[in-house]
């Protein structure tokens, strides 16, 4: 029987919702919670000992001691997974058959960014130095030439705590763990893993002083804008002259968090 067109007008709509009742319809948000999550291919740790005052006679006896464990996405991520595990195993360039290069048994976490980012990673030794016009790595005053900016991106998104990510591009031991869904990491920064024990110490690490990089006055107060002022003329003149405290040291901590050892699990 064919309908005529004001009666298919009117069930048309009637239709259409006896079959979403059916086949619901599908909500995007639960099809990304759905996505399958990364797989990890390694795991690796980190010892740390944070010292938590220095008005002690022994440092060891303001100390806490732990280990960081992480699980590594080298499905993801194999390239920055790659050079993390460098940096554990010591192992960079030509480190890499004997062993005894730069490695996150001598670095530290030395930045906090609270609800963002905590940074670490700088290797006690390692820095670059201009050689024959561009920069390079060295260490122990060795070259390392084939330490290279890692080409990689992924899908993985900053949308949670106790990622493991680095900088996009670089070339250096820098890394860092997130304290929250961090959306502004994305697009500058690669997740390559996840905290998977010791999220203990990251805590206890956020309770430590940091340098704010504010006045202690009120917000918007005459005084805090003098403060704000006084702070930009003599960074820019600071920098202008090539002074090195003229860095930005925001978020830099005022305890130490020292990486003691460190492996492959």
């Amino acid at each position: 029987m064919r309908l005529s067109a004001s009666r298919a007008d009117v069930l048309r709509p009637l239709l259409a919702a006896a079959v979403a009742s059916i086949v619901p319809a599908r909500d995007p948000a639960a099809a990304i919670a759905a996505a399958p999550p990364a797989v990890i291919t390694d795991r690796a740790y980190l010892d740390l000992r944070i010292i938590q005052s220095f008005d002690v006679e022994v440092l060891e006896d303001a100390s806490v001691r732990g280990r960081l464990t992480l699980g590594l996405f080298g499905q993801d991520a194999p390239l920055g997974v790659a050079r993390f595990l460098e940096f554990v195993k010591g192992t960079v360039g030509q480190y890499a058959a004997t062993g005894g290069g730069p490695a996150y048994s001598g670095s530290a976490f030395t930045v906090l960014k609270p609800g963002v980012l905590l940074e670490g990673g700088k290797i006690t030794g390692l820095k670059q130095t201009e050689f024959a016009g561009s920069l390079e790595w060295e260490y122990m005053s060795r070259l390392l030439p084939s330490l290279r900016p890692v080409l990689e991106v992924n899908d993985l998104t900053h949308d949670r705590r106790g990622l493991l990510t680095r900088e996009r591009f670089q070339s250096g031991p820098d890394f860092g763990i997130t304290l929250g869904g961090s959306p502004s990491l994305d697009g500058r920064r690669e997740v390559i893993g996840v905290v998977e024990g010791g999220s203990e110490l990251i805590e206890l690490i956020e309770t430590l002083p940091y340098i704010t990089g504010r006045s202690l006055e009120e917000p918007g107060s005459a005084a805090d804008t003098v403060f704000n002022a006084q702070k930009a003329i003599f960074s820019g003149l600071s920098r202008a002259a090539g002074d090195s405290r003229a860095e930005d040291r925001t978020g830099r901590l005022l305890r130490r968090v020292e990486i003691t050892g460190c492996g492959v699990l």
